[in-house]
């Protein structure tokens, strides 16, 4: 049985837009059976592009239902059915928000028409659902209204059922768990009730230990493909009849996620997962001038005294990262402490170096050249929060840096978000301890523009 969805909303952002229309047509595989449709009221602001768009008002939708209201006749009328819809990652996850709003988890096995259309009907000129229907003689009623949208779909479905020769729709339906090789002390349920979003995850042994711990924008699917024999063949084989329970904790984005898995690896040390088990970072990599005036970078010990532009596990793994930014850079190999040699670097020969080895290139010129170099190592201050998604619609995360120290994060009322100081974001975080781990996942986020996430300095 099949449940063909199509949603009408007041934005494309499923995190913070509503659902302000919905249409459900129960298809038993050969027609349809059954059709709902409702105006909603989104308790938000529907915009004039959007009114354009659709032709709902905010008029219209003042007296309608709230999402509570109809929900239990939604989760009625798609339990145990498959939800398709055209692109159904956009519907799907409305509806996916729409309960989480409401504290609910919801769960449905899914079908794109999209995807299958380019399978089935393939060398269309687009799969865009006006122009799709067009190509096929599908008449097309109130366009951009869930009703509409959605019995054009339902038609479109019937076309696709019709003319699956190669079975693309049988071959996407199949159990996705059973065609996992599970591990045999787990059972279904342990499976099925995973959530849909972002986290990390515990696998146990039978005596709750933890063995491996991941992270995931999606908890359920990444499992499932660790079950399929992702991993690497002989590790897993080993791991499989070792797992008897799996754990996890719903971070909301993936920055929270990063963090707390690398913190809870290296509070765990669970044994498969080596290559972040290490707690220590032993040696650093130092600024210091030189008498001619020059930046020189040095490996050392790590000092509690001073503070190193990297922290790093090896020397050489020190070694490496300086011979990277002497190449990216044209820096001198004996200002990076790689040549000990009474001539020129051999970055000079090679035209790389303009002779700092030498003192023949400018100070001034050179410094800047090591700046740039490091740049990457700083925050552009030292004192920040990063606010970003949460683990429900109506929440906000915080990961606090203070004086350059990760000092942990926590969750808010995103309501309360514009009149919030750096203090008062500081004083909803959940403290946690500092690595030179941690600052490569931050920094990388402080660098990069992402949608759902914004940097407040102090």
């Amino acid at each position: 049985m099949f449940a063909i969805i199509d949603i009408e909303s007041t934005g494309g952002d499923p995190k913070k837009d509503r659902i302000s229309e919905i249409a459900i047509f129960v298809h038993n595989g050969q027609r349809v059976i059954e059709q709902y449709c409702t105006l909603i009221n989104p308790e938000t602001y529907i915009s004039p592009f959007i009114v354009a768009l659709t032709g709902i008002s905010n008029e219209m939708v003042a007296e309608a239902p709230k999402w509570e209201e109809v929900a239990d006749k939604i989760e009625e009328l798609t339990r145990g059915r498959v939800f398709v819809a055209h692109n159904v990652r956009f519907d799907y996850s409305f509806v996916c928000n729409e309960f989480k709003r409401m504290g609910k988890r919801y769960h449905r096995r899914q079908l794109c028409t999209v995807r299958l259309s380019r399978a089935i009907l393939p060398d269309l000129v687009s799969y865009s659902l006006g122009r799709l229907c067009q190509q096929v003689g599908i008449p097309v009623e109130h366009r951009h209204r869930a009703f509409g949208d959605g019995a054009a779909t339902a038609e479109l479905f019937n076309v696709l059922l019709q003319n699956d020769k190669q079975k693309f729709i049988q071959d996407s339906l199949k159990d996705e768990i059973s065609q996992s090789i599970m591990p045999p002390n787990l059972r279904r349920e342990d499976i099925e009730d995973l959530p849909e979003e972002t986290g990390i995850y515990y696998f146990k042994d039978e005596r709750g230990k933890n063995l491996y711990i991941g992270k995931s924008k999606n908890i359920r699917q990444r499992i499932l493909s660790h079950f399929a024999g992702d991993m690497d063949s002989r590790k897993y084989l080993e791991l499989k009849p070792k797992i008897f329970s799996i754990d996890y904790v719903l971070t909301g984005n993936e920055l929270v996620a990063l963090l707390l898995e690398s913190h809870e690896i290296k509070r765990w040390m669970p044994p498969y997962n080596s290559a972040q088990r290490r707690k220590k970072f032993r040696y650093g990599i130092y600024k210091e001038i030189d008498d001619a005036g020059y930046i020189n970078l040095k490996i050392g010990l790590l000092k509690l005294d001073i503070e190193p532009v990297l922290a790093i596990g090896s020397k050489r793994g020190a070694e490496a990262v300086l011979v990277g930014l002497a190449d990216r850079f044209n820096l001198c190999l004996k200002k990076c402490g790689l040549e000990n040699t009474s001539d020129a670097c051999l970055n000079f020969y090679d035209g790389k170096c303009r002779g700092a080895c030498k003192n023949a290139e400018p100070v001034d010129e050179y410094n800047a050249k090591v700046e740039q170099a490091v740049a990457n190592y700083y925050y552009k201050q030292p004192d920040f929060v990063i606010v970003g998604e949460g683990r429900k619609p109506q929440e906000r995360s915080v990961v606090c840096v203070e004086n350059g120290q990760y000092l942990g994060y926590g969750f808010f009322d995103e309501s309360d978000e514009e009149g919030y100081t750096f203090g008062q974001l500081k004083d909803t975080i959940q403290p946690f301890p500092d690595h030179p781990d941690l600052h490569s996942i931050i920094r990388s986020y402080v660098r990069k523009t992402r949608k759902h996430h914004k940097v407040i300095y102090k």
